[in-house]
């Protein structure tokens, strides 16, 4: 029994690193000024890995007991992230700061 309650938690973390690393990828395209355009589909990506994460995420740190800890950063993160051209338009000292919010989180539940 303790097993699969292992391995619902290893593959919850699993996904939710997944859709994180998506998530900074898009992230860190939005935040290089130097790219080319942010395209449709790269917007309707970010749309749709957020709108995944704002779902899931609760649920996710409810049941790694990590709610208290990064639900607020998590959330910091998704607010700000909220559309690739929202992030290109970013000062330096918010991108700084959404950053280290995604680190904090990503770095917690890895």
């Amino acid at each position: 029994m303790k097993d699969k309650q292992i391995e619902t938690k290893l593959r919850l973390i699993s996904l939710q690193l997944e859709s994180w690393k998506k998530l900074h990828d898009l992230i860190t395209y939005g935040l290089d000024k130097a790219k080319p355009i942010i395209s449709v589909e790269q917007e309707r990506q970010c749309t749709q890995v957020r709108a995944n994460l704002l779902q899931e995420t609760e649920h996710v740190l409810r049941e790694l007991n990590l709610l208290s800890d990064l639900s607020g950063r998590a959330m910091n993160v998704l607010n700000r992230g909220s559309s690739l051209r929202a992030v290109r338009e970013l000062s330096n000292d918010d991108a700084r700061r959404l950053e280290l919010e995604w680190n904090g989180v990503f770095t917690k539940l890895g």
